[in-house]
């Protein structure tokens, strides 16, 4: 059981959503969403906000990228930042999240990835923080990518396997993305490019 979350951003540009690479693992190379499994007593909002926090490091709400690390204080200083935002997101569309398929095991994933508004970011900067830690301080290096919606839907469309498996087997993905351009009124979903 798991959770994840798929960031997003409406700006003058069109609806841009929020994917991280990896450099080292299974995962190397693909668009990932923010995501794990559940945490004792955690229900999956929970858990997806926390992975959010987790594996951006704390360097995603970062007023010192210097000083940003992934230790347990900062975590629990940032969750309510991002708990806040899927209040908000979620009240309004409590129907922006998606159920991964079930596949073909007898134990079929109970996995939920959710759509949630974000505040855009530049990431140039944390992605420079990522590659230039050489003494540790980050778990893992990432890079962090803002996909537009045209591209992502192109993606799920033409090219599924530049998304992680439980991205491309996230049910009702490209609706979720769809009902989000139809709330903004966003008619940039041809708009290409990472």
């Amino acid at each position: 059981m798991g959770a994840g979350v798929i960031p997003f951003c409406a700006r003058e540009q069109g609806v841009d959503f929020l994917f991280q690479t990896t450099f080292s693992g299974r995962k190397a190379g693909c668009l990932i969403d923010f995501g794990g499994g559940l945490g004792e007593g955690e229900d999956y909002q929970e858990t997806a906000i926390r992975e959010f926090v987790e594996e951006t490091e704390t360097l995603y709400f970062a007023d010192d990228l210097s000083r940003a690390s992934r230790s347990e204080a900062r975590i629990e200083q940032q969750i309510p930042l991002v708990a806040a935002l899927f209040d908000k997101t979620l009240q309004v569309h409590p129907d922006w999240w998606c159920r991964r398929a079930p596949g073909k095991s007898t134990r079929p994933k109970q996995w939920r990835s959710y759509f949630i508004e974000f505040p855009w970011r530049d990431v140039a900067a944390l992605n420079r923080e990522w590659a230039g830690d050489h003494a540790g301080r980050f778990k893992k290096r990432r890079e962090l990518f803002w996909v537009p919606a045209g591209e992502l839907l192109r993606l799920y469309e033409e090219e599924p396997q530049r998304l992680w498996k439980r991205v491309r087997q996230l049910e009702g993905a490209p609706e979720t993305i769809r009902s989000i351009l139809r709330h903004h009124g966003s008619t940039t979903a041809t708009r290409g490019g990472r």
